[in-house]
C-alpha cells in the first residue's frame, strides 16, 4: 500500500474543492434523468459524454450482446428487453506496474412511487440547503458523480495513478443486477482487476457481505361455489393459512438459529423471511379456487440457496401434510424474480483494511466493516470473478423513500475518500508540469 505525501494530499484535497460546482452539476443532471427500470438510455448519455470528456477509453456493452449470459445460474428474466439500455465503461491505463482498480456504480433507480407525498419534484436535481434533492442522489447518482469525479480531480491534481482504473456506470441493479454488473463481469472483454469499490450509500462504513435472497409464490387451489351454498366450496385462503403460519414460524426460527457477527454487529438479525403479498378470490360472493402467496426469503453467506429453497419446500410439504384436500391438490412452490446469491470476503482483505486506513488517515473516522441483509452487486464480482469488492460511499438518505436528498458534504468527502483510495491501491507519481493548481495554494 503506497502512502501518500503531504503535497500529493493538498493537491488532491484542492483539486476537489475547486471541482465540487461541476460535480454538483453533473450529479445534478443526472438525478433529471427519470432512469427507472427500461429507462436508462438518457442518463447513461450523460455519463459516457462525461466519460470522453476526461479521457477514458470508454465502451458500451448491452447484456444481450453476453454470449450465455442467460444461462447463468443468477441470471433472472426482468420482462424488460436489453437493447438501448447500455452499460457503459471506461478505462484509463496507469503508468506503471501498480495494482488495478475497478469503481462499479449504478444508474437505474426505484420509482419515486406518489408524487404527491413529496415535498418537492422527485426528480428535481436542485440544491436546496446544501442537500442535492431528489430519487436517486443517495442511492446512487451521488456515489457515480463521485466515482468519476475523483478522477477528474486527481488529472487537475497532476497525480498519475501507477495501476490501471476502470469506471463502470451500470443497468438494472435495483431489480437484480442481471443485464447490469453482471453482464460486465460475464463480458468477455471485462478487465482483470485486483479490487472493487461501488459507491453504494454506506455511510463511510463498508458492506463486504450480503445476503442471497430469493422470491417464491406458493399457490393453493381450492374449489369454487356460490357463497349461499359455501360449504359446496373449498376455500383457497382457509387451506393457504396453515402454509402462511408455517412460513411466518420458519422466519421466527431462523432469525434465532441463523447467525453472522458482521450482520448482527449492525442488525437486528441475519436472515429474514418476508411475506409480501396474498391475492385470491375474484367475487366476494364466490368461494375463491386459487389463493397465492409471494414472499422473500434470505440466506446467509454460509448457506446455497439450493439449502433455502429445499428448506422453504419442507416447511410447505409439512404444514399440508394431514389436510386432505391438500393431499389429493398439492400446493405448488414456484421460485421467481429475484435470484440473488450471497458473498463474503473477509475483513482481512487488502481492499478493506485499504479504505480503512484512507478513512482514518485522510477524515480521521473509523470505516466498520458490516454486512448488509439484502442483495448488492459486489456478490458479482466475489463470486464469478474472484475479486474481491467492498460497497462504500455516503450516507443512506430516504433511499427507496419520499424526499431522497444527499447533502453536497457527502458528496465531496465520497469524492476525496475515493481519490486517495485509489492512489493508496494503484500506487502513485505527481507530474509536477501536468497540474494547474497554484503551488503556493498546494502546499498549505
Amino acid at each position: 500500500m503506497t502512502e501518500i505525501d503531504r503535497t500529493a494530499r493538498n493537491r488532491v484535497d484542492t483539486a476537489v474543492e475547486a471541482l465540487t460546482d461541476d460535480a454538483v452539476a453533473f450529479a445534478s443532471d443526472l438525478v433529471t434523468e427519470r432512469s427507472v427500470q427500461g429507462d436508462e438510455a438518457p442518463v447513461q448519455s450523460r455519463v459516457r459524454d462525461k466519460l470522453n470528456e476526461i479521457g477514458l477509453d470508454v465502451r458500451t456493452l448491452e447484456a444481450h450482446e453476453v454470449a450465455g449470459i442467460e444461462d447463468h445460474p443468477e441470471y433472472s428474466d426482468t420482462g424488460e428487453p436489453y437493447d438501448d439500455r447500455p452499460n457503459v465503461i471506461g478505462t484509463r491505463e496507469g503508468s506503471g506496474d501498480g495494482r488495478s482498480l475497478l469503481f462499479n456504480g449504478h444508474v437505474d433507480v426505484v420509482p419515486e412511487g406518489d408524487a404527491e407525498q413529496w415535498s418537492f419534484d422527485p426528480f428535481s436535481g436542485d440544491v436546496e440547503d446544501g442537500k442535492l434533492i431528489g430519487r436517486g442522489a443517495s442511492d446512487m447518482k451521488g456515489g457515480v458523480a463521485a466515482m468519476v469525479y475523483a478522477l477528474e480531480a486527481l488529472d487537475r491534481a497532476g497525480v498519475e495513478l501507477l495501476g490501471d482504473v476502470t469506471v463502470e456506470s451500470v443497468i438494472e441493479e435495483e431489480a437484480g443486477g442481471y443485464g447490469g454488473t453482471l453482464a460486465t463481469v460475464l463480458d468477455d472483454d471485462a478487465a482483470d482487476v485486483d479490487a472493487v469499490v461501488i459507491p453504494e450509500p454506506t455511510d463511510f462504513d463498508m458492506w463486504i457481505a450480503n445476503d442471497g435472497v430469493s422470491y417464491f409464490r406458493v399457490t393453493v387451489e381450492g374449489k369454487s361455489a356460490h357463497a349461499a351454498e359455501t360449504d359446496n366450496g373449498v376455500n383457497a385462503i382457509s387451506k393457504l393459512v396453515p402454509i402462511y403460519r408455517a412460513l411466518e414460524a420458519l422466519h421466527d426460527e431462523r432469525k434465532e438459529s441463523v447467525h453472522d457477527d458482521l450482520f448482527e454487529q449492525w442488525h437486528e438479525h441475519t436472515v429474514s423471511l418476508n411475506l409480501g403479498t396474498l391475492h385470491a378470490g375474484e367475487w366476494a360472493s364466490s368461494v375463491p379456487d386459487e389463493a397465492v402467496l409471494e414472499a422473500r426469503i434470505s440466506h446467509a453467506p454460509d448457506e446455497t440457496r439450493e439449502e433455502i429453497h429445499d428448506v422453504v419446500e419442507e416447511t410447505v410439504r409439512r404444514a399440508a401434510d394431514g389436510d386432505p384436500w391438500l393431499d389429493d391438490h398439492p400446493p405448488a412452490v414456484e421460485w421467481f424474480g429475484w435470484r440473488g446469491s450471497s458473498a463474503k470476503i473477509s475483513p482481512d482483505e487488502e481492499i478493506v483494511t485499504t479504505v480503512q486506513d484512507v478513512m482514518a488517515a485522510e477524515f480521521d473516522r473509523e470505516s466498520h466493516a458490516k454486512g448488509f441483509p439484502g442483495g448488492i452487486d459486489s456478490r458479482f464480482f466475489v463470486n464469478y470473478a474472484d475479486t474481491p469488492a467492498v460497497c462504500f460511499g455516503p450516507g443512506d438518505y430516504n433511499i427507496h423513500g419520499t424526499d431522497e436528498y444527499l447533502p453536497v458534504e457527502d458528496l465531496v468527502e465520497t469524492t476525496k475518500a475515493l481519490a486517495f483510495l485509489a492512489m493508496e491501491w494503484c500506487g502513485y507519481e505527481l507530474d509536477e508540469r501536468a497540474s494547474d493548481l497554484d503551488a503556493s495554494e498546494a502546499a498549505e
